[in-house]
């Protein structure tokens, strides 16, 4: 593998993983906001909230391998 694509290859996770962190605070935040609008899905939503928080903050934080 060239150079040049493991460096886009690293950036390219850590973009992911912040689109998939942003996603999960917007989430958490908007279903702990509005819980009637959730009804009864509204632990699933917070959940999953959290869960895609959680993720793409472990895809941030670590470092990958490097070869």
């Amino acid at each position: 593998m060239s150079e040049r694509y493991d460096f886009l290859l690293v950036y390219a996770e850590r973009f992911i993983g912040v689109i998939m962190t942003l996603i999960g605070v917007a989430l958490v935040y908007n279903t702990y906001t509005n819980r009637s609008a959730a009804g009864l899905a509204y632990g699933y939503f917070l959940v999953m909230g959290v869960i895609l928080t959680i993720l793409g903050l472990v895809i941030v934080l670590v470092k990958t391998r490097q070869p």
